[in-house]
């Protein structure tokens, strides 16, 4: 059998499936407990189908370009594990299909082999999950098609089995038996191959297509040479949709705003790239004339630094939870991969984007926010920056137990072959101030110029003396994100309690203590620093906080009474703002060596 495809009628069969996702998306955040009770799963695969769809083109194209098309497309739409595993699978639907006479067995073939790169996606891999019912899926759409079903009936057949295995999930794992559900991700991928499967085989014939054309971005910049000192920092790219002015009068806007602006699609889909030093501003500016369903942002300020003045051949990379002073960035050349903003449906770019203060004028008990881990293509982009310019990178990520960050960029490491000679990544195992820390360690050991192992060594001895307390005002953010049981937080409420917040030895948040008041949390914080101090068991110490300046000033001078120490203070990041709120303030510090 060797059956030819029609790319077009795989191409609406695809837009079909999305357009299922993201109409289930509510239901599928209402049943998202699993790994966290966040109920974000539907809107995250939700932005993933988005993005495939506002990304991939109705022109003529063959069987690998199309998918091609959506691979990139996820890539940059991925959000969350599930949303992140989904991109992987279909990543290497297209590495595995190759180029080469275009037919039903090629195609089958390569949904066969990407179930084990969706796999690989995980560190820790789990049945009752998204990845059974695409392992289910697959296999059964393979076995039925080599047996000689037509592709239609390996279809239908597939469905029905990969809806068996959803229900299934209910009864794999302790916490969906528990609360009688199955799985969101497994669920939302059958939506997908439900919404493909029905149009593919003539049960629909309703998907709506953008018409778009690959011409669209040809007068975009692809990539900056930057041979002089940029004017402003931050090359900014934004897709905003279905535009409710005319272009001319947004460029007049934008010009303002910045250099090298181009606009370039039509009102239906626009791509704007702006030099500027601010892209929050941008973006401030276009919500209000569309919806953006893209953002990236490239630091040239630090790329020319780079060029002109590398200051090591060992580079230091972290997440964008890391709050330490922002001029470090630049002057220790410091890599940053921005953490995922989500407001309701609209996503930013921790401390590119977004910060504390929009968070707060954005926050009301009907808005829903989350946070999640750097793009795929944000990570990819940034290895392929750092190849060929460093000897050695360490990347040092906020806790695998909060984020699942750590694991996103081991999975990369593993897609693109990075050796452990050229590359080391480094579970913190801290968060915020904490990790600040960490990262401005590393920077100092690379300043003295240790070789590359040796500061992998002591990066990980450093790491174990490092502590944070957090004072938490409010503790509804953490309420609604699932980090602590409802019965628990609204009976905290009911008394006016306020908790005191650290982390264990394996990165995990703990509670520690309480008290009546913001203020008096503080004071017990302080206590324990003075203690530390007193018998000189401090090294150093750094705070954070979230729109808390008159505690913060408190703390200043409460410490600057009793340490005499210089201290940096920090704004924190939006990430650590959503888990703690506002009016949040958080201390670290590192303990000498062999106390």
């Amino acid at each position: 059998m060797n059956t030819k495809i029609e790319s077009y009628r795989l191409l609406q069969s695809i837009v079909a499936g999305a357009e299922r996702v993201i109409s289930s998306k509510q239901e599928l955040n209402k049943i998202n407990i699993f790994p966290v009770a966040d109920g974000d799963t539907g809107s995250n695969l939700s932005s993933l189908m988005q993005s495939i769809i506002d990304s991939i083109s109705t022109d003529n194209m063959s069987i690998k370009q199309l998918l091609n098309q959506i691979s990139d497309a996820a890539l940059i739409g991925a959000r969350g594990n599930s949303g992140v595993i989904f991109a992987q699978y279909l990543n290497a639907v297209s590495e595995n299909y190759q180029v080469g006479e275009e037919n039903l067995e090629r195609l089958i073939e390569s949904f066969g082999k990407a179930v084990s790169s969706a796999y690989s996606a995980l560190l820790e891999p789990k049945e009752g999950t998204i990845l059974s019912v695409m392992r289910t899926w697959s296999e059964t759409l393979v076995t039925n098609h080599k047996n000689g079903l037509s592709f239609e009936n390996s279809l239908l057949h597939a469905k029905n089995k990969a809806y068996d295995a959803v229900i299934a999930t209910q009864f794999q794992m302790v916490i969906l038996k528990k609360n009688k559900l199955v799985d969101s991700g497994a669920k939302g991928f059958y939506y997908f191959i439900e919404g493909f499967t029905d149009f593919y085989c003539g049960i629909i014939n309703n998907a709506k297509l953008i018409v778009t054309t690959t011409n669209n971005n040809e007068d975009i910049p692809q990539q900056h040479k930057i041979l002089e000192k940029p004017v402003h920092r931050y090359c900014s790219e934004f897709i905003i949709k279905e535009l409710k002015i005319l272009e001319v009068e947004l460029k007049n806007i934008l010009s303002e705003k910045g250099d090298s602006l181009v606009l370039a699609g039509n009102p239906k889909k626009l791509k704007i790239h702006i030099h500027t030093n601010q892209p929050h501003k941008i973006l401030t500016v276009l919500e209000k004339y569309g919806t953006i369903t893209y953002q990236k942002i490239d630091d040239m300020a630090l790329q020319y630094e780079i060029s002109q003045n590398k200051k090591s051949s060992i580079a230091i990379v972290t997440d964008s939870v890391a709050d330490f002073p922002k001029e470090l960035i630049l002057t220790e050349q410091i890599h940053v991969l921005p953490m995922n903003i989500a407001i309701n449906d609209q996503y930013f770019l921790d401390k590119l984007t977004i910060n504390s203060e929009v968070i707060q004028a954005k926050s009301t008990p009907d808005v829903k926010m989350n946070t999640s881990q750097p793009s795929i293509q944000t990570v990819d982009a940034l290895f392929s920056f750092l190849e060929g310019k460093y000897d050695h990178v360490i990347v040092i990520t906020v806790s695998s137990k909060l984020s699942g960050t750590y694991q996103l960029i081991s999975q990369r490491i593993k897609a693109k072959d990075l050796s452990d000679k050229w590359i080391h990544l480094f579970d913190s195992k801290l968060n915020s101030v904490a990790q600040g820390l960490l990262v401005k360690q590393a920077t100092q050991l690379v300043d003295k110029g240790l070789p590359f192992e040796k500061i992998v060594e002591e990066i990980k001895k450093i790491s174990e003396r490092i502590f944070i307390y957090v004072a938490v005002k409010d503790l509804t953010p953490m309420i609604r994100s699932g980090r602590v049981p409802k019965h628990l937080g609204k009976m905290a409420q009911k008394f006016s309690l306020h908790p005191i917040v650290s982390l264990d030895k394996e990165g995990r948040g703990k509670l520690i203590g309480a008290s009546f008041s913001q203020r008096k949390s503080m004071t017990k914080i302080m206590k324990k620093i003075t203690a530390l101090s007193r018998h000189s068991k401090l090294e150093e110490i750094a705070i954070t906080h979230v729109l808390s300046n008159d505690d913060v000033l408190w703390c200043e001078d409460f410490l600057s009474k009793k340490l005499g120490e210089h201290f940096y203070i920090s704004d924190s990041s939006s990430a650590i703002a959503i888990a703690a709120g506002a009016g949040s303030v958080a201390i670290a510090g590192i303990l000498r060596e062999n106390i």
